[in-house]
């Protein structure tokens, strides 16, 4: 079996007669232009390699994960496979992109060609319960067969070696799938599992001041590094690789790079081989790909040598190249004000009907930039106001965003979406109050 790093968390197994490719994104400026891979794949010029693959794996709808620019160029024979999630979201894009595309029951291991089997499991067993503890966003219907929340692992083997793809899965989310795993199969020869964490905070709260972004992106840091390690800790795989969430930011976002918190490989590697061997635990060893390289785990040998990139050599590619793209919504025709406050008093309702099925409890008042002025959500109006300032001395949440992406997200998913936008740092938060959960969730259906 051969492991090839591509970039992020796509990656390529080739088992003797039979390659499954996973998680696709190999373009530049995916989240509306503002991820972009370092060094820069030629996906035109690689396509026919992407196109030999015998099959695609997608764990969730993310763009780092299923990129529509990557997948608009793949080729369309190449069945994807992909969990039975309760929302059909991911499945209706994939075949509105061309693809055939096999839903498999959370649990339930097929043969995909070759002896190779691969088995599905949601991040949180299709346990609603688990999801609403530790996601806050499912309806508690007691319904067991789909997964309400996006995140999946998968176990892909043949007769010889057995990997196990964590890819974004939270790890508390995941305990109950991980025991599940461990029970199924006996050893696991390669863990894939993630150790860099997206998002907007630190880098968009402007509230903070220099020091405490850099503060808690080291907090932030720490965290998904640790994640990373209790996977590996508990799964205790022969070897492990650290991919996925290896993003830069580009264009006008580029100067909140140094704010976001995330290691470089190099730095993850060591940092998990230092608990691993302040513990001393024997027998698992650090895969080290660099992208476009291979892994041949019969020989333990790379096809090319292994080079360490550093931090700066990545800033200055970035400073020079990337800091100069615009971004998807940039340098058009801003929005009009008026079809934006008409959407915003639609979107009200579904977000108020999404609050009500949560039975979320929050008081907070939602403010969102519109031009020199504010659109409003309170919890005592029906409607959205326009107001010229926002109150300080009550629980607030201020979004300030460009006008033209708040115009695609209203009008729905289909054009944009509040998530992207925040994981796409295209959004700069002010708060007077704790993180939110269920406030962040409910914000997610704020659109038409």
């Amino acid at each position: 079996m051969n492991l090839k790093l591509y970039r992020s968390a796509t990656v390529g197994l080739k088992f003797d007669n039979f390659k499954i490719l996973m998680d696709p994104w190999l373009t530049d400026g995916e989240y509306y232009g503002s991820w972009s891979h370092v060094p820069y794949f030629d996906l035109d010029k690689n396509l026919q390699e992407i196109n030999s693959y015998d099959a695609i794996y997608i764990s969730h709808i993310h763009p780092d994960h299923c990129s529509e620019k990557t997948l608009k160029k793949i080729s369309k024979k190449i069945p994807i496979y992909i969990h039975t999630f309760h929302k059909k979201f991911l499945k209706l894009k994939l075949e509105n992109l061309g693809f055939t595309v096999y839903e498999l029951q959370n649990n339930k291991k097929i043969n995909i060609g070759s002896d190779v089997e691969i088995n599905i499991i949601a991040a949180d067993n299709c346990n609603p319960e688990l999801c609403f503890k530790h996601v806050g966003c499912s309806v508690l219907n007691g319904n067991r067969e789909n997964s309400q929340q996006i995140d999946t692992i998968a176990i892909i083997n043949d007769k010889k070696y057995c990997v196990v793809n964590t890819n974004d899965a939270p790890y508390e989310l995941s305990l109950e799938t991980i025991n599940e795993i461990k029970n199924q199969y006996e050893k696991v020869d390669l863990l894939l599992t993630g150790y860099s964490g997206a998002g907007p905070y630190p880098q968009c709260f402007p509230l903070l001041t220099k020091n405490e972004m850099i503060i808690e992106a080291k907090k932030k840091r720490e965290f998904f590094l640790n994640q990373a390690f209790n996977f590996i800790e508990k799964f205790k795989p022969l070897n492990y690789f650290l991919f996925a969430g290896t993003y830069t930011l580009t264009g006008s976002l580029w100067e909140l790079e140094k704010y976001k918190g995330t290691p470089t490989f190099d730095e993850g590697v060591n940092y998990i081989e230092k608990k691993i061997n302040l513990l001393n635990i024997k027998n698992i060893t650090p895969v080290r790909i660099n992208p476009d390289n291979e892994f041949d785990f019969k020989s333990n040998n790379l096809l090319l040598n292994y080079k360490i990139i550093s931090k700066n050599e990545i800033n200055n590619y970035a400073e020079r190249i990337l800091s100069f793209k615009k971004l998807d919504y940039e340098n058009k025709k801003l929005a009009d004000k008026e079809e934006i406050i008409d959407l915003s008093n639609i979107a009200l309702s579904r977000f108020n009907n999404f609050k009500q099925l949560t039975k979320s409890k929050f008081k907070t008042d939602v403010y969102i930039s519109l031009d020199e002025e504010f659109i409003k959500i309170s919890d005592k109006n029906n409607k959205v106001s326009l107001v010229k300032k926002i109150n300080t001395d009550v629980d607030y949440l201020y979004m300030k965003l460009n006008q033209n992406l708040l115009f695609n997200i209203l009008k729905g998913p289909k054009f944009a979406h509040w998530n992207n936008a925040d994981i796409g740092s295209h959004i700069r938060f002010f708060r007077n109050q704790d993180y939110r959960k269920d406030l962040h969730f409910c914000l997610n259906f704020f659109h038409s």
